[in-house]
């Protein structure tokens, strides 16, 4: 037993152990006690402030400082930094009796500074602290010059990791904007998996593989576009480009060292243009449905293969789709987005081009279920509830 759960709490007389009551009681008091500490923190921090020790020890702010010294998360560092500065009796007070969270006394000090007369103060004390932070940019003025400021700051950033198997990055926008790209994102993400679907990521990722999509189409060719228009009269949800089986991916030139490649299944030796690491799984999608050009390079010099997805025939195509109702197959997806086949049975055991073998799945059951996930569909399922197997790692990653 915990002696911090057994220390002036009162327990259940029939199990001997805290209550919930009494838990949550000892939780309150606790929280009060880290508030006196950051009170006192805070009060260190303004005589360091004062005396501009972070300017002497050459970082660029009290936050920075902070963040340094005390080793804690930014987030901590800035509340602490505000916190510092406080010149209000009543935020002080709270504080340092415990009552107010670190928390609400640094966003009740950042809704002070913004100039908020007393009664507005008084409503921001019975607003919960999550809702503190949208409450005070209502409060806060901002003058045309501050916001076209705020606009000229806008920016995308991507940067590969160290060891380049990711690209991440961060993206500043300003007034209506960040409302119009997440309502885009959100509409899309949505329109690819439902809210019942069992592989449905979390929200960030799913944003995610939405920038994808539409990035996706609108990088189709015209050609590629007339394609699609061609194959079905059902347009995809919010596409223009439709759904159907002629249309590519992006084309991609992957850079390929032989050797490396052959001696490790593909796990090394494959690289995207921009210098990204791509595995089989990745490298299988690419040969799988995109236009690709790879280059092999090998001893005796550079050779360039062409690829085209994975030759299933037109006619083959335009057969599965008629047969699967131009719909995704995966049990209780209705997607008609970017409607690709699929083998069963992949091309490296043995799967042919028989439709028997071929099922129709909307891209991100595709894309992100079957050749991220490393998902693989049960054969036994029927055809147009088809369920996956899930992930293996001591399988071979899916073929075509």
């Amino acid at each position: 037993m915990n002696p911090m759960l057994t220390t002036n709490t009162e327990t259940d007389p029939l199990a001997g152990l805290p209550t919930v009551d009494a838990i949550e009681q000892e939780l309150l008091r606790l929280e009060g006690l880290v508030s006196k500490v950051r009170a006192r923190q805070s009060q260190l921090l303004g005589e360091i402030d004062r005396m501009q020790v972070p300017t002497a020890d050459g970082t660029r702010s009290l936050k920075e400082w902070i963040t340094g010294r005390l080793a804690v998360h930014p987030k901590t560092a800035s509340d602490l930094a505000v916190l510092a500065t406080v010149d209000h009796d009543v935020v002080r007070s709270q504080l340092v009796a415990g009552i107010w969270s670190t928390d609400r006394a640094a966003d009740m000090q950042r809704l002070i500074s913004t100039g908020a007369p007393p009664d507005v103060l008084d409503e921001a004390a019975g607003i919960p602290v999550s809702q503190l932070g949208r409450f005070t940019a209502q409060q806060r003025r901002m003058t045309p010059i501050e916001e076209q400021d705020a606009f000229e700051m806008r920016r995308l950033w991507i940067q590969p990791n160290l060891d380049h198997t990711l690209a991440t990055g961060t993206i500043t926008l300003s007034g209506a904007d960040v409302d119009v790209l997440l309502q885009a994102l959100d509409k899309r993400a949505d329109e690819l998996v439902t809210a019942d679907d069992p592989h449905r990521p979390r929200l960030e990722q799913r944003r995610i593989d939405a920038l994808v999509s539409l990035a996706l189409d609108a990088n189709l060719t015209p050609d590629t576009q007339q394609d699609a228009r061609d194959d079905t009269d059902t347009p995809a949800p919010g596409s223009e480009s439709g759904s159907g089986l002629g249309q590519r991916r992006l084309k991609a030139h992957i850079f390929v060292t032989a050797d490396q490649a052959a001696a490790t299944g593909g796990e090394t030796g494959a690289i995207t243009r921009t210098g990204i690491k791509i595995g089989p799984n990745t490298l299988e999608e690419i040969l799988c449905v995109g236009e690709t050009t790879t280059t092999l390079i090998t001893p005796d010099g550079l050779y360039q293969v062409r690829t085209n997805g994975d030759e299933i025939p037109q006619r083959t195509r335009n057969y599965v789709y008629h047969r699967d109702n131009g719909s995704c197959t995966a049990d209780g997806c209705t997607s008609r987005y970017r409607l690709e086949v699929h083998h069963i049975l992949p091309r490296s055991q043995g799967g042919t081009h028989h439709p028997y073998n071929l099922t129709l799945l909307c891209w991100f059951h595709h894309h992100v279920v079957i050749h991220q996930q490393g998902h693989t569909i049960n054969p036994n399922t029927p055809t147009h509830r088809r369920r996956f197997h899930p992930p293996n790692p001591t399988r071979a990653p899916p073929h075509h």
